[in-house]
Order: C-alpha cells, then sequence, then structure tokens
C-alpha cells in the first residue's frame, strides 16, 4: 500500500510495510513539517507576485505560520496560497512598502487585501479554483462595540483625541447612562467640558487651582475652608476671607452702585464704608461719620453740619 498525504498540511503516512529502513527519514521530515505548520516563521523576500506552496511530504514556504514579507516590490503584488484545495491559515506581516493581495485559486473567490505596514490573521477554505479568503480581525478598528473585562492600562502611553467637529459624535470623552458629561476640544472655539444632566458639575479637591498651559501663571484658587482669590497676571487682587473680603489696588466699578440694605459685616458695599474704629454711613440723606459706634459727624440734605466736638479752623493737620 503506497504512502497518502494529509489534506492540508502534506504530511506523508506511510503505507502498511513500505519504506523498509527508510521510514525514519520520512518521519523526521514530517515532525520538521509540524514544527513550521505550528511555531514557523519565514520572512519572505518580496520583489513581485509570490506564491505559497505546500508541496505533500516536503518541507515548503507554505508550511510555516507566521510569515513576515520584506522586499521592496515595484508596485502592489499577490500572494497566492497553493494548492487551491488545501485549508491554511498564517499571521501574516505586510513590511514590502506596497499592498498585498492574499488569494487562492484563480482569485475569483473573496481575497484579502493588506496595506504596507499592517499585520493580519488569515485564512483560506481550500474550495477549488473558487477558493476563499478572509480575515479574523485582531483591530479594535474593527469590532464597534469593543468592550474591557479588566482595568484599561495605557502602558506608559497617551489616549490621544482628534478634534471634535460635531460633540458627543466623534473625538469626544463621554460620562453617564446618557452621556450627559462630555470632554472635547473643537479646532476653533477652544475646549469644553458640558455637563448636560441633572445636578451640578462638581470639582472636589482640597485646592483647586486655575492656572495658565504648563502652570506658570494662577488664575484663580479656591482653598477649603480658606480663600477665594482672583489672579491679574499671576498677582492677587480679590481675595475672601472669615469677615469679608480685600482688594490689593483700586476696586473701580463704571456705572453707579446702590443697594437697598447695609451690610454690617462687609468691608464696604453702597451704604457703608468701614475704616476699622471709623464708619462712614449713608441713609435718607444724611452722611454720618461714627467713632466706634458713637456718632461723631452728621451732615444732612439740608446742609446742616452736626458734630459732638469741636471745629478747629487754620489748625495743623
Amino acid at each position: 500500500m503506497a504512502s497518502t498525504y494529509t489534506s492540508n498540511t502534506g504530511i506523508e503516512k506511510i503505507g502498511s510495510g513500505e519504506q523498509a529502513g527508510t521510514w525514519g527519514t520520512t518521519t523526521n521530515t514530517n515532525f520538521d513539517i509540524i514544527d513550521d505548520a505550528l511555531n514557523g516563521v519565514l520572512t519572505l523576500t518580496i520583489s513581485g507576485n509570490t506564491t505559497l506552496t505546500t508541496d505533500d511530504g516536503t518541507v515548503s514556504n507554505g508550511h510555516h505560520k507566521v510569515l513576515l514579507l520584506t522586499g521592496t516590490p515595484s508596485g502592489a503584488f499577490n500572494l497566492t496560497i497553493d494548492p487551491n484545495d488545501q485549508q491554511k491559515w498564517y499571521f501574516i506581516s505586510n513590511n514590502t512598502g506596497q499592498t498585498a493581495t492574499i488569494k487562492q485559486g484563480g482569485g475569483s473567490g473573496s481575497t484579502v487585501s493588506m496595506a504596507t505596514g499592517t499585520s493580519a490573521i488569515v485564512y483560506a477554505d481550500g474550495t477549488g479554483s473558487n477558493a476563499n479568503v478572509g480575515n479574523i480581525s485582531t483591530d479594535v478598528l474593527g469590532d464597534i462595540s469593543p468592550q474591557l473585562g479588566g482595568n484599561l492600562d495605557t502602558n506608559g502611553k497617551n489616549i490621544n483625541f482628534g478634534d471634535s467637529a460635531t460633540a458627543g459624535t466623534d473625538d469626544t470623552l463621554q460620562f453617564g447612562a446618557s452621556q450627559d458629561l462630555k470632554i472635547y476640544h473643537h479646532a476653533t472655539n477652544g475646549s469644553f467640558i458640558v455637563d448636560s444632566g441633572t445636578g451640578n458639575l462638581n470639582v472636589g479637591s482640597s485646592q483647586v487651582s486655575v492656572t495658565s498651559p504648563g502652570g506658570l501663571e494662577t488664575m484663580a484658587t479656591f482653598v477649603d475652608n480658606g480663600a477665594v482669590t482672583l489672579y491679574h497676571d499671576n498677582s492677587p487682587k480679590l481675595a475672601t476671607s472669615a469677615t469679608g473680603a480685600s482688594v490689593t489696588g483700586t476696586l473701580a466699578a463704571d456705572t453707579a452702585v446702590t443697594a437697598t440694605t447695609s451690610m454690617t459685616t462687609a468691608t464696604m458695599n453702597a451704604t457703608t464704608v468701614d475704616l476699622g474704629d471709623y464708619t462712614i454711613t449713608e441713609s435718607a440723606g444724611t452722611l454720618r461719620i461714627a467713632y466706634q459706634g458713637t456718632n461723631k459727624f452728621k451732615l444732612d440734605s439740608s446742609g446742616n453740619l452736626t458734630v459732638t466736638g469741636n471745629i478747629t479752623a487754620f489748625g495743623t493737620i
């Protein structure tokens, strides 16, 4: 009984009673074929159309599992899996600078196009002249609903988003069951943090600082149990405290300030100026100056002036 060969890998099955004294050589060749089919890595230098051949009982380029395509072909090329009646699958990396078309048989069935610089898991169905070649996608781009089974580790790399043309549909980081919180950048209008859901947009920290890019200048600080400070050109100008607020520099308004109530705890408002021991108060057309709560000076709307002490003229101030 003569030898036969496996359908897809061409491993020789020695017939009963055959190859007396030489069967060891055949067996060793079979082991080499199996070894290449399981783990073999082959570099193919491509100059043009290339055939992957699986010969029965002989180690050949079509047996290898991993194919590294190199070389400098002048244009796109075909990589043909032969023969067309074998089922095959390969890990292929194309680094030729050209597009590779993977096919089996005459190419009338489906084929796989591999751009340079890409890798793919490619299979052939071995159905003859109309055999089909397909690929098993390992690219996240091919999965329209990728999911994580654990934490995402960036491995020291970045997650990059491009400029968003329409927020919420492209290049946008989204949070919430209804994507209520969005973070994105628009090429013309700048960067956005948008909360369209219920509740407040909360920023929690013992201290929050608003700075220029790189932290070179401070614009505002918010301290837990402390001051809120606003800056101009990296210098503090307005700061809150437990007793009110203080201004560094001049406080100016381009319109008159009016108020219907006085604020006894504020440093200054529309009806009272608090100077520590002295207060200046305007009420119902009467101006009063008081020292430690006792009126010393009063000027009413009729021009009457009342003081509690002496009026000295021509004295030294």
